[in-house]
């Protein structure tokens, strides 16, 4: 009998030890994945929320330069002459086309569009009268539209109605993909056509720049990817699978739009870990031919019908699969033997300190990352000077230090003239290159302790710390007089830029919110009396505001 008991007593405690081990294994391994979910989800929701930034920021200047375009006269004048013309089956188009490349002012529309297209970095622009005929293109003796009835297009049915249009597809005659976008023109009130722009797909590779991410439209099509394979495919549930086969054909000239499976991945971890919880369990998804769990993540509503996605894999997973069968062999060795238990307590401790060695490096570097955030909010991400906040906080403090060391100050303000023409006459791209010029001039005149920050649009703020109202007019009109002698080489020769500065001294008395409203004033008088000039306000100045800005700040 006690030879029998003795074996199954045994058996008894290697059964226990080895069901403890599994357990104590679990919670082990738990902790790494809680850490390592934590640590990749924070990671992963930075990268899906900094791509929807720059989608939503490239379509919007992609949507300004064609709706830009429609409150032009030469393009409203050029659609009100063209509504003549319509397709017609009795009309071949290239007897339409021709008769259309004759027409002079649709010829001046055509160079200007080309001109446009050059400045703006798009791939097309069209015009299409109000009875859907392209009547003008950017691109006119090359892929020539004009004179093709384009009615069938998706992205114009809602501008010909009188509303924005927006839309990706596939170009009928290149079959290039692209983001087609349609601005309503109205010429005194009256629809008269429509603006096209397209940006085409291969432009915009940068939305997809880090692994696993993708972009989808509004029909749940995968119009972009880092991994180009996984293009074309349709995301579950998407709406193209409730379009007819020739809708489909008409947005994206083909039929076949396989299934992407991305889907709660619980079943398969399960069974590959049964240690992972549950809860944990329906945070992972899975995609076809890629063993290992991933995160998900996707943000719409990006002011488009877009929407930006990552598939993340668990980059700690293999890791964590070896590292469970490891501590659960070792625990049940440790827990096999009494002699063992001071292996248990320094394995323990070991694991304990690496842990804790873990969790500090990810604080340290999440404190890093804020820090570096915190730094790039401090400056204008164009043009690399203070943001208005920052520039505001600066003002406060010097001025505060100033008052403590009896030190003069110099408030000064500085407005581009005539930038709203520089615009519209060489695009928003040459505006952005003419705000870098000018904040690059000021950091070459003004000293190291100077500062610079951009308010908003064109006006930029500058602070001269120690310096009296005569040496600060001195310092600011060499500037003035530096951005014109010192033209932009990436700027067109005929930009004239030029700049209005309203400078001032601060004033015992004086609140922020006064020496900047002085400042604005003397602004205001700079630009009364011709642009392109100095304008100083003494400190103890006490001419009523009259400019209704002035006040407010």
């Amino acid at each position: 009998m006690r030879q029998a008991i003795g074996p199954l007593s045994f058996a008894l405690v290697v059964l226990v030890c080895w069901l403890v081990s599994g357990l104590i294994a679990d919670r082990m391994v738990q902790q790494e994945l809680d850490a390592a979910l934590l640590a990749q989800r924070q990671m992963s929701s930075s990268i899906v929320d900094n791509m929807a930034e720059v989608i939503a920021s490239d379509l919007s200047m992609a949507r300004a330069i064609p709706a830009t375009m429609a409150e032009m006269d030469v393009v409203q004048h050029a659609l009100s002459q063209s509504q003549a013309y319509t397709a017609s089956n009795a009309v071949p188009v290239e007897t339409l086309r021709a008769s259309l490349l004759k027409v002079p002012v649709l010829q001046g529309v055509s160079a200007f569009l080309h001109d446009a297209q050059g400045f703006s970095g798009l791939d097309s622009i069209w015009l299409v009268n109000a009875n859907g005929l392209c009547v003008a293109s950017s691109n006119p003796h090359s892929r020539n539209f004009v004179g093709i009835d384009m009615r069938g297009r998706n992205f114009l049915s809602n501008a010909l109605l009188g509303a924005f249009g927006e839309a990706y597809g596939v170009g009928r005659s290149s079959g290039e993909p692209g983001i087609f976008i349609a601005a309503p023109v109205y010429d005194d009130g009256v629809l008269v056509g429509v603006v096209i722009a397209k940006v085409g797909i291969g432009r915009l590779r940068h939305w997809v720049a880090h692994a696993g991410t993708f972009v989808a439209d509004e029909n749940g099509v995968i119009i972009m990817a880092h991994d180009s394979t996984l293009e074309g495919h349709v995301l579950p549930d998407g709406h193209i699978k409730q379009m007819s086969a020739a809708e489909r054909r008409n947005i994206y000239h083909r039929d076949d739009f396989p299934n992407v499976q991305i889907e709660e991945n619980m079943q398969q971890v399960r069974e590959q870990a049964p240690w992972v919880p549950a809860a944990v369990a329906v945070q992972l998804f899975g995609i076809a031919n890629r063993p290992e769990p991933a995160l998900y993540e996707w943000r719409g509503g990006l002011n488009s019908g877009l929407s930006a996605h990552l598939v993340d894999p668990l980059a700690a997973w293999p890791e964590l699969l070896r590292n469970h069968k490891r501590d659960r062999l070792l625990v049940f060795l440790t827990l096999a033997g009494t002699a063992a238990l001071a292996w248990v307590i320094t394995v323990s401790y070991v694991r304990e300190r690496r842990h804790h060695r873990a969790t500090r490096d990810l604080a340290e570097q999440l404190q890093s990352a804020n820090t570096l955030l915190s730094a790039e909010a401090r400056h204008d991400a164009l043009t690399g000077a203070l943001s208005r906040r920052y520039f505001l906080d600066l003002l406060r403090h010097e001025i505060e230090r100033a008052r403590a060391n009896g030190e003069p100050l110099c408030m000064a303000i500085a407005d581009l003239d005539h930038f709203k023409q520089i615009n519209d006459r060489f695009g928003h791209a040459a505006g952005d290159r003419a705000l870098e010029h000018f904040v690059d001039t000021c950091r070459a005149e003004l000293r190291g302790n100077d500062a610079i920050g951009r308010l908003g649009g064109e006006e930029f703020g500058i602070l001269l710390p120690a310096t009296a109202l005569e040496g600060g007019r001195d310092v600011v009109e060499r500037l003035r007089t530096r951005l014109k002698a010192v033209p932009s080489t990436k700027l067109p020769a005929s930009a004239n830029l030029s700049v209005s500065i309203g400078i001032t001294e601060l004033s015992p008395e004086d609140l922020p919110e006064r020496i900047m409203s002085r400042a604005d004033l003397a602004l205001y008088a700079a630009k009364t009396g011709g642009r392109d000039r100095t304008e100083a306000l003494p400190p103890d100045d006490t001419a009523p505001p009259t400019r209704a800005a002035a006040a407010t700040w």
